[in-house]
C-alpha cells in the first residue's frame, strides 16, 4: 500500500530541498552512523533515507547497492507519518507492506524499524532505518539507539547547512572584495566609496549570523561554527574600518595596524592566554597585502584561542614581522598544547588551514609551521616587492 502523503506535504519538501543534501555525495560522518546502528542493532541493512516527491534518497547506506527507490516502494514514506519510530516485526503481515515488491520479491525484506529524521521546525525529512530478511522485534535499548541516532543525524545535516552558509558567506565576500579592488585601481574617490559600502554589506552579514547564533544558542555545535563564521567576517569589517581611515597614499603600517587587530581581538580571548605580543617594523604596505595579513593573524589567533591553551595551560602568541633582505617573514607562535601527533600542514583538510593556506597564495609567499609539542609556529614568507 502507498503512503499517503505528508500533512504538511508542501513545507516539508520545501524544508528537505532547504538543506541541499538531496544527490550529495557520501561523507564519512553520516556513513559511520549507519554503519554503527547496523552493528548495535544486528541487522544487515541499514539507511539513511530522505524522502522527496516521488522517491526516496539514500544519503548513506550499509547492505545494499541502490541509491533509491520509489516512492511507492517506500516503507520510510509510511514512516514519516508517525511522531518518532515505526517497527514492522514482520512485513507479510502488516497491510502496509504486505504487497510491496521489496517483501513479495526479491530480496525479501522482512523487519523494518526507523527513527524519523524531523528538524527544529517539526518537518521530518526522512528516517534512519534498519531492516533484516527475517521477522525482528528491537529490544528496548535498540529503539532508544536508533531514536537517539536519528536526532545526530538530523544535528549532523543542520551543520552540513550551517558550514554551506558560512562559505557562501565567504565566497559573497570574497566577490565583494575582488569587484571592490577592481574599482579602487581605477579611481581613489570611487575607492573611500566602496570601502563603506563594502564595510556596510559585511556588518550586515555579521548580523545575520549573529542572528542564528542566537537562535541555537543552547546546542553548541551548532552555534559554535556560527561564531566563528561571525568572528572571520568581522575581522574583515575590522580592517575595512581601519583602511578606510588610513594614509592617503594607499599604505598602512603593518606595526600600527596588527597592534589594532589584536586588541580587538584580545576582548574575547579566554583567561588563560596572558597576552597577544606584537613585534613588528615599521614597514608599510598597500591595502590588499594589508587585508590578506590581518585575515591570517586573525585565523591563527583564532584558532591558537580555540586549541592552544585549554583550561590549566596559560600562554602567550606572539606575532612579529619583519623585513629580510627580498622577502617579508610573518610568523605567529603560541606556546600552547601543540598540533595533534600526525598533523600533517599538506594533507590537513581544517577549513581555518585551508584559509591561512588560501592567503599566503594571495600574498604569493608559502605557509610552514613547525611544532614541539609544547608550542606551535606558522610562518609565511612573501616576496617584499
Amino acid at each position: 500500500m502507498e503512503a499517503q502523503r505528508h500533512p504538511n506535504e508542501a513545507a516539508r519538501l520545501a524544508a528537505l530541498h532547504s538543506y541541499g543534501i538531496l544527490d550529495s555525495t557520501a561523507e564519512a560522518e553520516f556513513d559511520e552512523i549507519v554503519r554503527v546502528v547496523s552493528d548495535v542493532c544486528g541487522m544487515p541493512v541499514s539507511l539513511i533515507s530522505l524522502v522527496e516527491t516521488d522517491r526516496q534518497w539514500f544519503k548513506a547506506k550499509t547492505g545494499i547497492d541502490i541509491s533509491e527507490t520509489p516512492f511507492n516502494l517506500s516503507v520510510c514514506a509510511h514512516g514519516i507519518l508517525q511522531p518518532d519510530l515505526l517497527e514492522i516485526e514482520d512485513m507479510t503481515k502488516d497491510v502496509r507492506t504486505i504487497d510491496n515488491p521489496l517483501v513479495k520479491g526479491d530480496p525479501h525484506a522482512r523487519f523494518y524499524a526507523g527513527a524519523a529524521l524531523t528538524n527544529d521546525d517539526g518537518h521530518p525529512l526522512g528516517m534512519l532505518c534498519v531492516l533484516d530478511y527475517q521477522p525482528r522485534k528491537l529490544t528496548e535499548a535498540q529503539r532508544d539507539l536508533l531514536q537517539v541516532m536519528a536526532k545526530l543525524v538530523m544535528r549532523q545535516i543542520e551543520l552540513r547547512k550551517l558550514v554551506k552558509t558560512e562559505r557562501a558567506a565567504h565566497l559573497m565576500v570574497q566577490e565583494v572584495l575582488e569587484k571592490a579592488n577592481a574599482l579602487l585601481d581605477r579611481n581613489d574617490t570611487l575607492r573611500r566609496e566602496i570601502d563603506h559600502r563594502v564595510k556596510n554589506s559585511l556588518a550586515q552579514i555579521v548580523g545575520f549570523l549573529r542572528i542564528q547564533e542566537k537562535q541555537h544558542k543552547d546546542e553548541p555545535r551548532i552555534a559554535g561554527p556560527l561564531a566563528e563564521a561571525r568572528n572571520r567576517v568581522m575581522t574583515i569589517v575590522n580592517v575595512h574600518d581601519h583602511l578606510h581611515r588610513a594614509a592617503e597614499d594607499d599604505q598602512t603600517s603593518v606595526a600600527q595596524f596588527l597592534k589594532n587587530l589584536t586588541e580587538a581581538v584580545s576582548d574575547n580571548r579566554p583567561p588563560q592566554l596572558r597576552a597577544i605580543n606584537i613585534d613588528a617594523d615599521e614597514t608599510r604596505l598597500p591595502s590588499d597585502r594589508i587585508m590578506s595579513i590581518g585575515l591570517v593573524v586573525n585565523e591563527f589567533v583564532s584558532n591558537a584561542m580555540k586549541h592552544a591553551f585549554p583550561p590549566g595551560h596559560d600562554g602567550v602568541i606572539d606575532i612579529s614581522f619583519r623585513r629580510d633582505n627580498i622577502e617579508h617573514v610573518l610568523r605567529m607562535a603560541d606556546n600552547g598544547v601543540g598540533v595533534p601527533a600526525g598533523f600533517d600542514i599538506k594533507g590537513n583538510k581544517g577549513l581555518g588551514l585551508r584559509v591561512m593556506n588560501s592567503l599566503a597564495q594571495q600574498l604569493r609567499g608559502s605557509l610552514t609551521y613547525e611544532s614541539s609539542g609544547a608550542g606551535t609556529i606558522f610562518t609565511i614568507r612573501f616576496p617584499a616587492i
